[in-house]
């Protein structure tokens, strides 16, 4: 513990871990219930972390353990001196009577190792503010990780055995199975029947990448997307906009909630019966849990820090970023491919990191315009091919009616370009360009949805 000054004694409780360590022995049951609450790396005295893995070892081997097992596999491993030989682990036997209490001696295990890791981020933070080789943006950046990490995750880490792995898998087939008879999806509603039946929604811990060339109504599928999440499914969301203001989006929210033409609300001309619609969907969108950041050249520090405290205070369930190629480099020395690879690969551990999905539109080239059919390919996606790699999921925007007049212009082709977990495809939309607003396609009522 480097990090710790050295004339003080960290936080720690050897009682704590005697008894924990007894417990296990006394009662091989309850090592799982141990396992929920700590790992080998909450343990201050060393000796005591390797009786934990070995004893951790001899249980998932499938073996009891007890006094006699344990003591014959440190002395396999040679290390039986190191942790206090025979006599020592007599002591640990009789550090705990019962086994009883075990959850309660880990606990208290845990919250010295939170303290401790606690005054070695804080160590750390104070170290790197001395050394002033990183801007002020960046500092803060780096402490609300460091403090973050402790507070999400705590110190029980995110390593697992594959048999847990397992288990977690069969537990959502389940759960997808049961869910299978009510038509629903595995992930976050899109809000567009055919769209989540190929790809049963946005799915937790993917980067989701929407691009188009401008104006084809990137942002406008994206606030779709957004109210669909905030009103219909009543879940919290993060909007990072980087191009329009905040008031600018609550208006496009509000032309597309209420259905009142977004041309009519920007010049002021707006009927009695408008307004009620606008008042309506105004207190609808009130009740709404959308956090809007609309700062201007954001870059991924800036915006990771905001998700996780969003995720942590109001347990945010996407994150939305418009658009890609706007976010700030971190080095803007580096080539524009290298930079751009760099944010594509934050916005991939970011959605890990949150486990939710992470959406980030995208402009494309102008390929596709010199290409006879003018649709979109994943190879269009601009400044860097890495946007692709990264991406779990493509969709790509593409309006026929733009190129051939004979095509309703208010016919939109979402392209499931890329889908790594599922099939790619295509899905058609309507697009009601008055109000900023996507339906489901019915040509048998001409491509509106009727309500």
């Amino acid at each position: 513990m480097d990090a710790i000054s050295p004339d003080r004694l960290p936080p720690q409780s050897r009682d704590a871990e005697r008894s924990v360590l007894g417990s296990m022995l006394r009662d091989n049951n309850i090592i799982n219930e141990v396992l929920q609450t700590i790992k080998a790396d909450n343990f201050y005295f060393d000796g005591h972390r390797k009786l934990f893995e070995v004893i951790v070892e001899i249980y998932n081997s499938g073996h009891p353990v007890d006094l006699v097992i344990l003591a014959e596999k440190l002395k396999q491993m040679k290390i039986l001196e190191d942790v206090g030989g025979y006599a020592y682990l007599s002591e640990l036997w009789d550090a705990a009577p019962t086994a009883a209490n075990a959850e309660y001696y880990a606990r208290i295990v845990r919250e010295k190792a939170i303290t401790r890791s606690l005054i070695h981020a804080s160590t750390e933070i104070l170290r790197d503010a001395y050394d002033s080789t990183s801007s002020p943006e960046e500092l803060l950046g780096q402490a609300e990780r460091k403090i973050l990490d402790i507070a999400e995750r705590g110190v029980t880490g995110n390593t697992t055995t594959l048999q847990s792995s397992i288990q977690q898998a069969f537990d959502r087939i389940d759960q997808r199975m049961g869910r299978a008879g009510n038509n629903e999806i595995s992930g976050l509603s899109t809000g567009f029947v055919d769209l989540d039946q190929l790809t049963a929604g946005f799915q937790n811990n993917e980067l989701i990448i929407l691009a188009a060339r401008p104006s084809v109504g990137k942002t406008a599928m994206a606030l779709n997307f957004v109210r669909h999440a905030i009103v219909e499914e009543q879940v919290p969301v993060f909007f990072v906009s980087l191009e329009q203001s905040r008031i600018e989006l609550a208006e496009r929210l509000l032309s597309c909630q209420a259905m009142v033409d977004s041309h009519k609300l920007r010049k002021g001309h707006l009927s009695g019966e408008d307004m009620r619609k606008l008042t309506d969907a105004g207190e609808i969108l009130s009740k709404a849990k959308l956090y809007i950041d609309d700062t201007p050249a954001q870059g991924m520090l800036r915006i990771a820090a905001n998700a996780r405290r969003l995720k942590l205070r109001h347990g945010i369930r996407m994150v939305v970023i418009d658009y890609l190629q706007l976010i700030d480099p971190e080095n803007r020395r580096d080539p524009r491919q290298e930079q751009v690879a760099q944010i594509s690969r934050r916005l991939k551990f970011l959605a890990r990191e949150l486990s939710i999905p992470v959406m980030a539109l995208a402009q494309v080239n102008r390929s596709s315009e010199d290409r006879q059919d003018h649709r979109p390919r994943l190879a269009d996606l601009r400044e860097s091919g890495s946007i692709e790699q990264d991406a779990d999921t493509c969709l790509l925007l593409h309006r026929p009616g733009k190129f051939d007049g004979g095509i309703e212009d208010n016919i939109i082709e979402v392209i499931v370009a890329k889908q790594r977990n599922g099939p790619t495809g295509e899905v058609t939309l309507t697009y009601l360009n008055r109000f900023m607003r996507y339906e489901n396609h019915h040509p048998e009522v001409g491509g509106i949805e009727s309500y």
